[in-house]
């Protein structure tokens, strides 16, 4: 019988796989579950938040949903890839030394692999906060959802690199992936603090408007 890949399995299916001694799925493929949650959640916000809105919020709306459609796709399509890669590095590391062509190929993808999602979360976070202000009331709390998620897919994502950078022989190869990685979550961190802000604003005033605070 074929293997479920982990984006087929039930949620059940999943916590359990991910906390048994199996090495996969593992931190990567929770880092892309975690990502495309918070595709999800800022997907629902964009949808239920059309009426009442100018024709420009949405056209931004439709542009948002269909980037988490692209993202939460994105994401299954590295959850696959952190398994491959994984088993890859294990596979090439039994049939050689650690200077070997191959080990060193495999090193890199376990590093590439979680690099291009803290990328994506990176995008999700720059969609998230440009409906902020557009968001109907009733799903800002789910908007901020979709923030916190993507950035902590994004850390998490992160210290996958710094764990996996360990195995990088080439010193220039490991401190340009460093590098790239530390410039990613600062800019990850400021998206979402920014983003939870315009948020918290605004359910502040939804609830002033609600009580009549002039």
């Amino acid at each position: 019988m074929t293997q479920k890949r982990p984006w087929d399995m039930t949620i059940r299916e999943f916590v359990e796989r991910a906390g048994s001694s199996k090495a996969t799925p593992g931190g990567g493929s929770t880092s892309a579950l975690a990502a495309a949650l918070g595709s999800a959640m800022t997907s629902m916000a964009a949808s239920l938040s059309h009426r009442g809105r100018t024709p420009e919020q949405q056209a931004g709306m439709n542009e948002a949903e269909q980037e988490m459609q692209g993202i939460a796709a994105e994401c299954e399509r590295l959850m696959n890839e952190d398994m491959r890669s994984f088993s890859a590095y294990l596979e090439a590391s039994e049939a050689g030394d650690e200077d070997d062509e191959a080990v060193a190929a495999a090193v890199g993808r376990t590093i590439q692999v979680p690099l291009d999602l803290m990328k994506v979360c990176v995008r999700g976070l720059r969609g998230a906060r440009g409906i902020a202000d557009a968001t109907r009331s009733h799903v800002l709390s789910d908007l901020g959802i979709g923030l916190v998620m993507f950035e902590a897919a994004a850390r998490s994502a992160y210290l996958t690199v710094k764990i996996n950078l360990s195995a990088c022989r080439d010193s220039r190869t490991r401190e340009a992936y460093g590098d790239e990685a530390d410039v990613l979550l600062l800019e990850a961190q400021k998206l979402k603090e920014r983003g939870l802000n315009e948020v918290t604003r605004a359910i502040e005033r939804g609830a002033e408007e609600s009580r009549g605070v002039d």
